[in-house]
């Protein structure tokens, strides 16, 4: 139905409305445009009765005071007019007034007026002749236009009086002066109670008439838009309140009944479209109510064999409840088998026998069609079914086949997994139900997924007993454990390992001798760190022990879980500390081959100056010979408390250390033995270097042993070789670096430079443990080693000045 069509509930409303609205503010405007009317009427009339009665003033106070006051005054026959006419003076008075100070109409005019400017006009001569024909009447008020303007106009008849004779009646009785001024023909002639003259007083109302207007106007306009506005505001409310709710019900109407067909057979639609909202809702509420009591009157027909078909359909429900319950009771069952069996071939042992039983047929089947056509038949000892030429249809589309007494039914997890068929059999032809076929191909999925599990489960199992077999290989120490440090899983290796502590892991804290909770490498570090964690232990009995920590789920101390690998390094340890000793010793060797010159030359001094003394003669001053011999023993004895110095033992726990000094020192016991050599050996120590705790003996090794390696490398007579120390403050670290002018290290040796028995040195120079040796102190102490070519070798060592294993606090 269109909005504005004319059977619109809403069209009509709004064009009664606006009839009413109209019709009112017709009549507002109106009553104030006669209003206003009235009230300028009355305004005008007061302004008009007011110029008149100053004009009668005037007039009277000439007559009745100045005219007789100048007769007394001046001799008998004259006569001033300016001072004694009362025609003249009230028209100069009003004249004035009119110019000076509004827009008034004024005029006294008469026929055959003495002034012709005050000779009566065809529009004055009207009102004349109306109070001539009027004698009665004393005033005329009404509108007339003046000069293009509009005007209220009050006019009144001028009657000659005896005193006005003398100077309008005969000539020979007026004043000589009106004589000369005026002349003797005009302004005579009159007679006593004559109507000859009018005064005429105007007011304007123009202006006013137009103020009305534009009132009117501005009040039509503003009532307009007032009541647009009105409109716009009734018209949303009337939308939302009343039309939408009935075209709503409405469109309920056409939407239930457009497909009945009974409804259609009356017409009621049809009817529904004869008429606006409200119509339309009482013919269909109407029509409805008969509808609906032609229906009650079907039903009430259909209700005499209600309780028949309700009989009826009960038993088709019990009937249908019973199939169900077994349906339920079947998958119950089976999902008990499934719980029960360990193989595919109990499971369809157990199986068949409850869908025979179910569907109350007389064998059933399961064909694998994978590779090894096995099949699980019930009762045992059939044969196998022969299979339908569609076969491969029923598995790749996964759709049933039902024939006159058999069913194959796809069994698969998915409908893109079948793995075989189940095949059923029935002692007749029997029709089987929409019901029952969805339930045999659920039941097909369900077996599908019951086979998935039941393989997923045994690969489990294989894949279980191979893992725990790998474990159990590993001959050191393995666990998984908890963030709580509960052991999950472990082998033999750290079975043994905790009886080797007096502990057993099935007791709260298997590891305790091992302080994993206060450890840097403890479970709960490397759950929050993400990454796994490494570090060295020494347990109470002396032994060291290599731990590391692989998380294995991400997330809280509660919630991950870490693999723990425990390695005795204990011999290792031992080895390294011999090697070390060794390496030390050897370089210990060198330096006592080259001090031998050294001390050799201070004892020759004092062995030839101890002869002089022998033989001096007595009473011969000693005293020089003595200190010459006192020098060179001091000078022995430096070299001799410096090389022991380096070659004795040193505490094994961490130190404060100032490394500025120890290379200092170091470079002062390799300087003899470059200096032998012909080679320049300098330190270069950066200034308030920081002191850090650490294991005194593994940095004196790492001195010695880069020291000697670059001693070998630079050529006699032309080498240098440079020793710094610095802080990175930015990586809170300390640098050491020493640095060669020798041939340097090739690219494909520095790979392998750090490696065991590797040397790049003649055969019988070299050990191949030196760079080894210091590879593994550096790793010892949480630090860095790593080689350049840069005119020779640079090796840069890098140490840190918080570590707390290994030597470092």
């Amino acid at each position: 139905m269109a909005l504005f069509g004319s059977k619109n509930l809403q069209v009509k409303f709004l064009l009664g409305l606006g009839t009413i609205v109209l019709s009112l503010g017709i009549f507002f405007a109106s009553s104030l445009y006669f209003h206003l009317s009235s009230l300028l009427d009355s305004q005008v009339k007061d302004k008009a009765d007011l110029l008149f009665s100053q004009v009668s003033g005037v007039q009277q106070y000439v007559r009745e005071t100045l005219r007789p006051k100048m007769y007394q005054e001046l001799s008998e026959g004259e006569f001033i007019i300016e001072a004694m006419s009362s025609s003249y003076i009230s028209r100069a008075i009003m004249d004035r007034l009119n110019m000076a100070h509004s827009e008034y109409y004024y005029r006294r005019v008469a026929e055959n007026a003495r002034n012709p400017l005050f000779e009566i006009n065809d529009k004055e001569k009207s009102l004349l002749q109306y109070f001539r024909a009027h004698p009665g009447e004393e005033y005329w008020e009404g509108y007339r236009d003046v000069d293009g303007d509009q005007y209220f106009v009050k006019a009144r008849p001028v009657k000659f009086k005896a005193s006005c004779l003398s100077c309008h009646g005969v000539p020979d009785d007026s004043p000589k002066v009106l004589l000369e001024r005026y002349g003797a023909e005009r302004g005579f002639g009159h007679k006593r109670d004559e109507v000859a003259g009018l005064v005429v007083v105007g007011v304007p109302v123009e202006g006013a008439v137009g103020q009305i207007r534009d009132a009117t106007v501005g009040y039509a306009a503003l009532y307009g838009g007032g009541m647009l506005l009105f409109f716009g505001l009734v018209q949303m409310f009337f939308n939302r309140l009343i039309m939408n709710n009935l075209r709503r019900l409405t469109n309920k109407f056409r939407s239930l009944f457009k497909e009945d067909e009974e409804i259609a057979e009356i017409g009621l639609l049809e009817k529904l479209e004869y008429g606006d909202e409200i119509e339309e809702v009482v013919q269909g509420l109407e029509d409805l109510g008969e509808h609906v009591h032609e229906m009650h009157h079907q039903l009430r027909q259909h209700s005499e064999n209600l309780e028949q078909m309700v009989e009826v359909r009960t038993d088709e429900l019990q009937t249908e409840a019973m199939e169900r319950r077994a349906d339920v009771e079947l998958f119950v069952q089976l999902l008990d088998s499934f719980n029960k069996s360990g193989s595919r071939r109990e499971m369809w042992r157990a199986a068949l026998p409850m869908i025979v039983k179910r569907f109350k047929a007389r064998e059933a089947c399961f064909i694998c069609m994978f590779a090894s056509q096995n099949y699980y038949v019930w009762p045992e000892g059939l044969s196998k079914p022969k299979l339908p030429a569609t076969w491969k249809d029923i598995l790749s589309e996964y759709k049933p086949l039902y024939e006159s007494s058999r069913a194959y039914i796809p069994v698969g997890a998915s409908d893109a997994a079948a793995e075989g068929l189940l095949y059923i059999e029935w002692e007749e032809e029997i029709e089987i139900t929409e019901q029952d076929r969805n339930v045999l191909l659920a039941l097909g999925q369900q077996l599908g997924i019951a086979m998935e599990n039941l393989t997923a489960l045994h690969n489990l199992l294989r894949q279980k007993d191979m893992l725990q077999a790998i474990v159990e290989g590993i001959s050191d120490p393995l666990l998984l454990m908890d963030g709580t440090y509960n052991i999950v899983l472990a082998n033999e290796a750290a079975r043994l390992l905790a009886e080797s502590f007096g502990q057993s892991l099935s007791e709260g804290d298997a590891l305790a001798p091992f302080r994993m909770h206060d450890a840097e490498c403890s479970i709960q570090s490397a759950l929050e760190q993400g990454a796994p964690l490494f570090c060295e232990m020494k347990v109470e009995d002396g032994r060291f022990f290599s731990i590391s920590v692989f998380p294995v789920a991400a997330g809280t101390d509660q919630e991950g879980r870490g693999v723990v690998y425990i390695r005795d390094v204990t011999q290792e340890k031992r080895m390294l500390s011999t090697m070390q000793q060794s390496e030390k010793l050897a370089t210990v060797g060198q330096l006592a081959a080259g001090l031998a010159h050294e001390i050799n030359n201070p004892l020759s001094v004092i062995k030839c100056y101890a002869e002089l003394l022998k033989g001096a003669e007595a009473g011969h001053d000693v005293t020089a010979d003595a200190q010459v011999i006192i020098k060179h023993a001091s000078q022995a004895e430096n070299v001799l408390q410096e090389l022991l110095n380096f070659a004795r033992p040193k505490k094994a726990g961490p130190v404060s250390l100032n490394l500025g000094k120890t290379v200092m020192d170091a470079v002062n016991i390799f300087r003899v033995q470059a200096d032998k050599k012909g080679v320049e050996i300098v330190a270069d120590v950066m200034d308030g270097l920081p002191e850090f705790v650490v294991n005194e003996q593994s940095v004196e090794q790492i001195l010695a042993n880069l020291l000697k390696n670059a001693l070998d490398a630079v050529a006699p007579k032309e080498g240098r070789i440079t020793v710094s120390a610095s802080h990175v403050e930015a990586e809170s670290m300390l640098e050491l670096r020493v640095a060669d002018n020798g041939p340097g290290i090739a690219e494909e040796d520095r790979k392998k430079l750090f490696d065991p028995f590797y040397s790049t040195k003649e055969v019988g120079k070299g050990t191949g443990l030196g760079l080894a040796v210091v590879y593994g102190l550096v790793q010892e102490l949480g630090g860095s080693i790593h080689v350049e070519a840069h005119d020779g070798a640079v090796f840069f060592v890098r140490l840190p000045l918080g570590h707390t294993e290994g030597g470092l606090a």
